[in-house]
């Protein structure tokens, strides 16, 4: 039976549809892959803000006042911070500065001085953040605090990323806020929280309450809405795309 010039051009607008998509089935897998992770990333930063915002309200609760240690792990049981005011007094040891803290791009450290509550724990202070001198190698000079009363926030600390532990170059620079090794470091048995100071303990040091250092919850929602919307970005280029590939073969009739 003879082919008619209909069948022969059907044949040819499906041979080349057919070269066309298999020169763009390799694409499906890489868009779909970066949809995906689009959609991860505004995810996480939605969660991270939500995160943030519970970190807030934590910490802008009622504060305990010289609450016992079960008192202290009850009320920490249920959320990460709790504000209180606790009695103690400072023990005399050196302290201890948190590398790679930076404020307002200003290079510093977060001071960590030990204190021993009239409980008879033994505590981490976060003093808070102060400027680093003009050469590294210099120790930063910080007067000892007379005040005997503690308001701030407690809780455990929280992991960071440490870009090297060779840059532990003194034995007074730790790179990641730990209570075991800021208690070897002092030869005393810590508790596992730390106490962030609401108020300076000196003039040119700035209080750093947990989180206060990072990203505001509105700017994770903020980047949630950028990350979103590349992914509509990319589902709408393919499928515009794919709109021009299937109206192509009817152009050529």
């Amino acid at each position: 039976m003879p082919i008619s010039k209909t069948d022969l051009f059907s044949k040819d607008v499906e041979n080349g549809m057919g070269k066309r998509f298999g020169a763009r089935v390799w694409l499906y897998p890489l868009w779909l892959l970066m949809l995906t992770l689009l959609c991860a990333l505004g995810v996480w930063q939605l969660e991270r803000a939500e995160q943030k915002r519970q970190w807030l309200t934590e910490q802008q609760g009622a504060a305990l006042n010289n609450p016992t240690q079960a008192e202290l792990e009850y009320a920490l049981a249920g959320r990460q911070w709790v504000p209180v005011r606790l009695t103690g007094e400072w023990i005399p040891e050196e302290p201890l500065f948190l590398d790679n803290r930076t404020h307002e791009g200003r290079v510093g450290y977060e001071v960590l001085l030990p204190a021993r509550l009239i409980t008879g724990q033994a505590l981490l202070v976060n003093l808070g953040w102060i400027e680093a001198p003009e050469r590294r190698e210099l120790k930063p000079g910080v007067a000892r605090p007379t005040i005997a009363q503690l308001e701030g926030v407690i809780g455990r600390p929280v992991a960071t990323y440490t870009l090297s532990e060779r840059q532990l170059s003194a034995d007074w620079r730790l790179q990641r806020l730990d209570t075991q090794q800021a208690g070897e470091q002092w030869q005393l048995q810590l508790e596992p929280w730390v106490l962030w100071l609401k108020r300076p303990a000196q003039r040119d040091m700035v209080p750093r309450l947990p989180g206060s250092a990072t990203m505001a919850p509105e700017r994770h929602l903020g980047y949630a809405v950028q990350w979103f919307a590349l992914a509509l970005t990319l589902v709408l280029i393919v499928g515009v795309l794919e709109w021009k590939a299937h109206k192509q073969p009817r152009k050529a009739g």
